[in-house]
């Protein structure tokens, strides 16, 4: 029987603490911005928009023109193929996904408008959030994380934001806030070279390697922290790029049209394991086993973290087949060459299945593993991100044997 304290008790009381008191924070928080007197204490902001639209829309009411709207692509809809599995049934966290449902995206300018905190948050010439912009799906899951503001830095000039919510790290940065400068490239007139400063996240190397390579150099860069807030002249934010762990087609296309000239045909191995090793969680129990069973198919075991960006380009689009855990080191899905195949390993308390929508959009052959352990019933989602992983080698070996036939 499926018993949820049997499936934490291996994991660290820390963990446990750290999601309780996320679950009490929210509602303390929210109910003690009620009172009238911590309003007056605490510097908060003067409400919020839910979307771009709707605060153009209040500013075209009040004959600000200066704010525009302008759209990127209209929503749609993207269709993906089943994913594939020894096992007998499709695990449900991939059920209803085959069909998935893309936002609007867009631009928008806001004169004299606000950037804080290292989220990249958006204030409003108002001084009220703007949600979508933000990353924030509702403000019921949004707490203001200021009891008083930083001081403001004012610049004098056009500044777009790039930053995101976990923009400093590599998934994140790659297929969240990198793919916000091709919006702003083919929104705005004048493209990249109207803006003058660009706000982006403190992080992974791979942002200011990526922006040197698509001509955007490190002088023109802001790094946001916790301590920052910036108003700009004219402040221009372009929306995330779709769904967060969603992103959508164009996004490889946008990496493939920017970055090809990187993907070298030089000798490199056409079989990679990708290792978490060195990674601080996830990492696999019995790896040693692992890669000795992958050896006998000619695989190369590898650490992404020893790569440079670039590097890592070139390894992923010059490989043909691709076993890992789950892990940032797959977004780099997005550099591989059509039908080659990769097979992603998970523990059974988490799956998360943002690399088969990535796989779909670039047309590899997606396979996927779940570890040793109790088997969790459908529809419950423990979602212990930092959950290690043991591999079955024999389910492994059989899987194997399906991805290279």
């Amino acid at each position: 029987m499926f018993d949820l304290e049997t499936i934490l008790k291996p994991h660290t009381y820390k963990n446990q603490i750290w999601s309780i008191m996320n679950q009490i924070r929210k509602p303390l928080l929210k109910s003690a911005y009620s009172f009238p007197f911590i309003s007056k204490c605490i510097d908060l902001p003067k409400g919020h928009y839910a979307s771009s639209v709707e605060y153009s829309q209040v500013c075209k009411t009040e004959n600000l023109s200066d704010v525009i709207y302008r759209k990127f692509l209209p929503p749609f809809v993207s269709h993906r193929n089943p994913p594939k599995s020894i096992d007998e049934e499709i695990h449900w966290k991939f059920d209803g996904r085959y069909k998935h449902s893309n936002p609007e995206t867009f631009v928008i300018s806001i004169p004299n408008g606000r950037v804080i905190g290292k989220a990249g948050t958006i204030l409003t010439h108002d001084d009220k959030l703007l949600l979508d912009a933000s990353g924030v799906d509702s403000i019921k899951n949004y707490i203001f994380p200021y009891l008083k503001r930083p001081k403001c830095e004012l610049i004098q000039e056009t500044v777009a934001v790039l930053a995101t919510g976990a923009g400093g790290k590599y998934y994140h940065w790659l297929l969240e806030a990198l793919p916000r400068l091709e919006i702003l490239r083919k929104t705005i007139p004048g493209g990249l070279d109207s803006i003058d400063k660009f706000i982006v996240n403190k992080g992974v190397s791979a942002i200011t390697e990526s922006l040197e390579i698509l001509g955007i150099p490190s002088n023109k860069l802001l790094f946001c922290g916790s301590d920052s807030y910036i108003q700009a002249v004219s402040l221009v934010v372009p929306s995330l790029p779709g769904s967060t762990g969603d992103p959508p087609s164009w996004v490889s296309t946008f990496f493939r049209e920017n970055f090809s000239n990187l993907r070298k045909d030089i000798n490199l191995p056409a079989r990679l394991y990708i290792s978490r090793a060195k990674a601080g969680y996830r990492k696999v129990r019995n790896e040693e086993s692992v890669i000795k069973c992958l050896s006998n198919y000619e695989f190369t075991t590898v650490h992404l973290e020893d790569y440079s960006f670039t590097k890592q380009i070139a390894l992923l689009s010059n490989a043909k087949v691709i076993v890992a855990p789950h892990g940032a080191g797959l977004s780099n899905l997005v550099w591989c060459n059509p039908e080659a195949k990769i097979l992603e390993i998970f523990s059974p308390n988490y799956v998360n299945v943002c690399f088969w929508a990535i796989a779909n959009q670039v047309g590899l052959d997606y396979f996927y593993l779940i570890g040793d352990g109790q088997k969790i019933p459908n529809c419950i989602d423990p979602h212990l991100v930092q959950d290690d992983i043991t591999v079955s080698i024999e389910k492994l070996s059989l899987t194997l044997e399906a991805v290279l036939k």
